[in-house]
């Protein structure tokens, strides 16, 4: 079963305590629980502080777990980010810090539930209603989409676009992101989430996706060697890229896996790495590089 984990940004302080609570009650009939509540102003725009603050209080929640192995950290681990639509531009700060790990999903807000007063109980408990509404659609559809991007990221490795390297595959790992994105925004359902997925024009070589620089990505088939080796969190590594190990749009993947990437004797050597620019020997031709952007 594993855990589903709910990260929830852009509540109001005003009904946060409400909220918390209806939504334990909702969690339930999605089997998932609320592992961080970020409370926050209906008038504030999303900062880079706000997140980053609500990422941090994620990552002491998921050290609290405790040092497990490299294969058991994050196993089965479902990760969705709600957050309340402010519709002025700023909703792509959640996005960009919740970037590739977690299903990031809007609660729908129309003008009328930004602009709602909150100073009488009455006042509150009809916009804790709206919002409640709209995380448990939010809920819903998440829970339908990624039994797809699980299948997508464990039974079919080898014709996935979802695993790729985002910094070190480049440009065009944009698109893929993107569709993820658009599935949540437009509520699509599974079948049109993965013929979407399919339809993307992503550079390939012969079977394989090639990225910038022509690098070419050979996925391990699911019986063959895996020998990535992803970070934990006593490593000298930042927590994004522990949890990048693990997790892509939400779904656990094998942390073991990795791309055999095939480089010409003139290739570029200096790959962007997961924290910091990584170089490999002068005369390697490949490299085996992991989903968060680990290159060995």
């Amino acid at each position: 079963m594993g855990q589903c984990l709910v990260v929830v940004a852009g509540i109001p302080p005003e009904i946060s305590r409400q909220f918390e609570a209806a939504f334990s009650k909702l969690a339930p009939e999605f089997d998932a629980r609320l592992t961080v509540l970020g409370p926050y102003g209906l008038e504030l725009r999303y900062t880079d502080e706000y997140v980053n603050r609500i990422y941090g209080r994620l990552v002491d929640k998921l050290k609290k777990h405790g040092s497990l192995s490299r294969e058991a950290l994050l196993a089965k681990t479902q990760l969705i980010v709600l957050f309340l639509q402010k519709l002025d531009g700023s909703d792509m700060a959640v996005r960009d810090r919740f970037e590739i790990e977690a299903f990031v999903t809007p609660i729908m807000a129309v003008p009328d539930v930004l602009h709602m007063k909150t100073d009488t109980q009455g006042q509150r408990g009809q916009l804790v209603n709206k919002v409640i509404r709209g995380a448990k659609k939010a809920m819903r559809h998440a829970r339908q989409v990624l039994p797809a991007i699980q299948e997508d990221l464990n039974d079919r490795t080898n014709k996935t676009c979802l695993l790729l390297p985002p910094k070190t595959f480049g440009g065009e790992f944009l698109d893929v992101r993107n569709r993820v994105w658009d599935a949540a925004r437009r509520r699509e359902p599974p079948k049109a989430f993965t013929e979407g997925l399919k339809a993307l024009r992503i550079s390939k070589s012969g079977r394989h996706f090639r990225g910038k620089g022509r690098l070419v990505y050979v996925a391990p088939p699911k019986s063959g060697s895996r020998h990535g080796l992803p970070p934990v969190w006593d490593d000298d590594h930042e927590p994004t890229c522990v949890i990048r190990g693990r997790l892509r749009f939400g779904v656990s993947f094998d942390p073991r896996f990795h791309y055999d990437c095939r480089m010409g004797r003139d290739s570029d050597r200096r790959f962007p790495g997961c924290h910091e620019p990584q170089q490999l020997p002068k005369g390697r031709l490949h490299a085996n590089c992991a989903p968060n952007d680990s290159v060995r």
